[in-house]
């Protein structure tokens, strides 16, 4: 008797557990919220602070016309150039079939809303009550040429994979080219997962499109300044449970 009570209650937990499965294969997120911040290492800030006095030492004069601002200049520290904004939440919702992207500071929307195309690089600029396109933008104009250098999808090194709010993560860094820029190329590294059928400038402002590679984290940093970096985070999701929602 006690074993058949065994068996009954271990089928009714299969039972549930694949009910909860089925509940989550027919729910879609319909909503992305990510923290984004200013990164920097210490090191970093040292060289960008010795690169900065060299500059000084070079330009200050004092007994010139403007020696009281090449004083201020020497006295000045890297510090007080670097990014001092707060944190920022960027949201990424779907309703009907369109993408919006918008920004939050301490619980307020600063700036517009964007409505992305998700086959194309088609960026439509909107006032705050999403009625009035005053813009657009095609991402994807400049043909900017780009390096994946590290893409390990198929492999099972633990080191470059990574579980993001329930959702198999695998690393992907991009290099963009850019021979013009003092500060060299633009380098991503990102936890994508392909579970989420939308491209990565649904997020940020990728000029390649890269269908199904929906992006969960973001370091983004310049070449010569590897050691300071933009960092979204993803910090929260809905979900939909209508099972056949689409993103376009």
């Amino acid at each position: 008797m006690k074993q058949t009570n065994y068996i009954l209650i271990f089928l009714f937990l299969v039972g549930c557990s694949s009910t909860k499965k089925l509940k989550e294969n027919n729910s879609k997120p319909t909503k992305f919220v990510f923290k984004k911040s200013m990164v920097s290492s210490q090191s970093e800030i040292s060289n960008l602070e010795s690169k900065t006095n060299s500059l000084n030492d070079a330009t200050y004069k004092p007994n010139g016309e403007d020696s009281l601002m090449n004083k201020k200049l020497k006295e000045m520290k890297m510090t007080d150039f670097l990014p001092q904004t707060s944190e920022t939440e960027i949201y990424v919702e779907i309703q009907n079939d369109s993408i919006w992207r918008y920004t939050k500071q301490k619980g307020k929307i600063i700036g517009d809303y964007f409505m992305i195309q998700k086959n194309s690089g088609i960026l439509s600029y909107y006032d705050k009550s999403k009625s009035v396109n005053y813009r657009k933008y095609d991402l994807f104009d400049n043909n900017h040429e780009y390096e994946i250098i590290k893409n390990r999808k198929d492999r099972k090194d633990r080191k470059d994979r990574k579980e993001i709010k329930g959702f198999e993560c695998y690393k992907l860094t991009l290099i963009k080219k850019d021979t013009e820029s003092d500060l060299g190329n633009t380098i991503y590294k990102m936890y994508v997962t392909d579970r989420i059928e939308l491209p990565i400038h649904s997020v940020i402002n990728l000029t390649k499109l890269l269908p199904n590679t929906f992006p969960m984290e973001i370091k983004i940093s310049e070449e010569k300044l590897s050691g300071m970096a933009e960092l979204y985070e993803l910090i929260g999701i809905e979900y939909s449970t209508k099972p056949n929602s689409t993103y376009n």
